[in-house]
């Protein structure tokens, strides 16, 4: 009778759930910590045609953090509830909810090196590359060659399907084999108690998948991605994030099979030890690329401000005074008017004409938007091209017309469309649809194509050339198809293009005016801002005074042609 009197130890022991101090402090961080989560999720998806958002797969991103979350949620409820969650449940969520969750988010860290890969392509792959259709099809050969055809987040979710199964049947097999989840039927094992069902052989497959993702995969993204040095700290997030995974398995571990453990277990239950990091996988997932966008937004507005004052003292000098002095007074500050004509889009324009390949270089390598310049370039030479055939009469040929609509084809396939290309551009939607209706239906359609832009399609396949320069994990096709600003050469099998189509009467030189003034703002607002920061910091380029950019900003006599990175056929700077 003093027994049933006496008040119950609170604790987590599997027995009536609690209610003390620190169950509320368990429910306090779970509802506090979901509210800031989802909102900063809700912000997240917002801005998810932003670039550097758009690169991450804001879809990729969503599934991982709700995954996580919900295995987070349960664990932050396990003091409070008790022994209300059954040993079953947990033992499927365990073994194919949380390990699924985890490869997940370890498929998420992958993008940033295949990001990274796909983007040097642009620049350095060869040019005997040709584009081959899609591999049909179930023969050995055949599948070979589709494997060597994904690019590293395809192939990793590819594993992620293997192992769920394999990892599926198992845990299926173990669940039904073992008395301990039930005591009705099975073949090894007995009936058990709260405490004694969570430990034994069965956990093992689990416990393998875990340590596989997190000390396996995990660390080889880590050291994969180490060199790489971009803008958008999506290195610095991953290794966080990874990083932050470590320590969880192993004092889950611990916590379960250690006598050590017992008196800490009674109030930070074994699975809680997951729970700082999976917080922390949270975090820098939805809230790094956050902080850079309101961070883009301020430099942005920064930027635009100070170019509009400049601009305004200008033309109020030049209103009010003529003649030499008034020159002199203009660029008597010279460091501020200096930096000043370089935030301009002439300095932009001048740089793309003379030499872009350093700012190709920094956009593919820093920024992963190298697209972008490519475009920017093509335009302008093919725009030049359609005033090379005009003139002296201002006429075009049937034949010229129809050549230069065939090159606008190809700069749609591969720059523009979200079926062929591989780096499609960011314009806005009414400015794709009105190309695409002109240009659609006469571009090719590849079997491998993107559906969307920046998803997991073949903008990102290695060859075993890029695995000797560093990107091994991105091994290994040397059938990789050829990049968006380089023409396929003489003799390769390349997708036909509708050669009957008659050309739209439509179609002029102003046909890509919208899509490039979208894309040339967006760079000269992101791009070339950051990349003029980077030249008056001195890091490694300056810009010279006629807008083009040089290497070594002390001078050293070289040559342009000597200054501008050189590229081979195996790729490399």
């Amino acid at each position: 009778m003093l027994d049933k009197l006496r008040p119950r130890r609170s604790g987590h022991d599997y027995g009536p759930s609690n209610m003390d101090g620190v169950a509320k402090a368990y429910i306090t961080v779970c509802c506090v910590w979901s509210f800031l989560l989802f909102c900063g999720l809700a912000v997240f998806l917002l801005h998810r045609n932003v670039d550097f958002v758009r690169m991450r797969n804001a879809s990729v991103v969503t599934c991982a953090v709700l995954m996580i979350h919900v295995y987070l949620v349960i664990i932050l409820c396990l003091y409070p509830v008790n022994g209300g969650w059954p040993c079953n449940l947990e033992f499927w969520v365990m073994s194919i909810y949380f390990p699924l969750g985890v490869a997940l988010f370890q498929a998420q860290n992958i993008r940033v090196l295949s990001m990274s890969v796909a983007q040097k392509q642009l620049m350095f792959k060869p040019l005997e590359r040709s584009r081959r259709p899609a591999a049909r099809g179930w023969a050995l050969a055949t599948m070979r060659r589709r494997w060597l055809e994904m690019c590293l987040v395809q192939r990793t979710y590819f594993g992620i399907a293997v192992a769920a199964v394999i990892q599926f049947i198992m845990t299926a097999t173990i669940f039904f084999s073992s008395r301990k989840f039930h005591s009705s039927f099975g073949v090894t094992g007995g009936p058990s108690t709260p405490s004694t069902c969570r430990v034994g052989w069965e956990w093992v497959p689990s416990i393998i998948w875990q340590m596989s993702w997190t000390y396996g995969f995990g660390p080889l993204v880590l050291f994969q991605i180490r060199k790489i040095n971009d803008v958008h700290h999506w290195t610095l997030q991953t290794s966080l994030a990874i990083l932050a995974s470590l320590p969880g398995p192993a004092l889950w571990l611990a916590a379960i099979y250690s006598p050590a453990f017992a008196k800490v277990n009674l109030y930070w239950p074994p699975a809680m030890w997951f729970a700082p990091s999976l917080m922390t996988m949270e975090f820098v997932m939805v809230f790094f690329p956050l902080l850079e966008v309101y961070q883009s937004s301020k430099s942005r507005q920064t930027t635009m401000t100070a170019i509009e004052e400049w601009e305004k003292k200008r033309d109020e000098g030049d209103s009010m005074h003529s003649g030499s002095s008034t020159r002199q007074t203009c660029v008597s500050d010279t460091s501020s008017a200096r930096r000043s004509e370089k935030y301009n889009m002439k300095a932009l324009e001048r740089t793309l004409e003379l030499n872009h390949a350093d700012l190709l270089e920094y956009a593919a390598t820093r920024e992963f938007t190298g697209e972008n310049i490519i475009f920017l370039k093509r335009v302008r030479e093919w725009r030049e091209s359609w005033a090379r055939a005009a003139h002296p009469k201002g006429v075009l040929s049937r034949e010229a017309h129809r050549q230069l609509f065939d090159e606008a084809k190809d700069i749609f396939a591969a720059n523009i469309s979200l079926r062929t290309s591989e780096f499609p551009i960011n314009i806005e939607s009414r400015i794709y649809f009105d190309l695409d209706r002109m240009f659609g239906s006469a571009a090719p359609s590849s079997p491998s194509s993107v559906v969307t832009p920046f998803a997991d399609g073949p903008m990102a396949v290695a060859t075993s050339d890029d695995a000797k320069h560093g990107f091994g994990l991105a091994a290994t096709s040397t059938e990789a198809i050829n990049p968006p600003h380089q023409a396929p050469p003489p003799g390769a099998t390349t997708p036909p293009f509708s050669a009957s189509l008659a050309v739209p009467a439509t179609f002029d030189e102003r046909v890509f005016d919208r899509a490039e003034r979208s894309v040339k703002y967006m760079v000269f607002t992101n791009t070339w801002v950051r990349y003029i920061t980077m030249l008056d910091s001195g890091s490694r380029t300056s810009l010279s005074s006629d807008g083009s950019t040089s290497v070594g900003s002390q001078g050293s006599g070289a040559t342009d042609e000597e200054k501008r990175p050189r590229r081979g056929r195996k790729g490399g700077v």
